[in-house]
């Protein structure tokens, strides 16, 4: 005589077809569509970082797959089932964290001190200075847009400076 479970029955199981779970794949799903905010990019363009943890995922493209990248640089493969599960939610993400050059420089911030002018924003590790607000905007924009550096003249150089740590 066969068993009868309930829980089976009211689910849709048969014992033909057990159900497989990939309980890391859902939690990754899970936590990418309720926590938006605590997954960022660690290398623009190919891999999300999940702050709190330190958890790593490659999600270069669909076609090549979603992979968790290892501390080591190696990388493990999620299966076609389990990327499945992942992919909506990166979709997701990545469409509110689109990137790309819009054309539009980030807003700045100029501030001058003893007739020197500087300017900067949050999105850009430059700086642009110069004797007048417009001079030091002028030259932020050569340092942050390959666009404003082709409008620069035989005459104008630029110069970068790096701080060392």
């Amino acid at each position: 005589m066969k068993a009868f479970n309930l829980m089976d029955y009211v689910l849709g199981r048969s014992e033909s077809s057990p159900e497989v779970t990939y309980p890391e794949a859902e939690r990754i799903a899970t936590s990418i569509l309720d926590f938006p905010e605590d997954w960022v990019w660690r290398h623009k363009g190919y891999e999300l970082l999940h702050a709190p943890s330190g958890f790593v995922l490659w999600v270069a493209n669909k076609d090549y797959g979603l992979a968790e990248v290892y501390s080591t640089g190696g990388k493990a493969d999620f299966s076609k089932p389990e990327q499945a599960l992942i992919w909506p939610s990166v979709e997701g993400w990545l469409a509110r964290h689109k990137l790309g050059f819009s054309g539009r420089l980030p807003k700045a911030t100029i501030y001058g001190r003893s007739g020197t002018f500087w300017c900067y924003s949050k999105e850009h590790p430059w700086a642009g200075a110069g004797s007048s607000p417009a001079e030091a905007y002028e030259v932020w924009c050569y340092a942050i847009s390959a666009q404003a550096r082709n409008r620069m003249s035989q005459q104008e150089y630029l110069e970068v400076r790096s701080v060392s740590l």
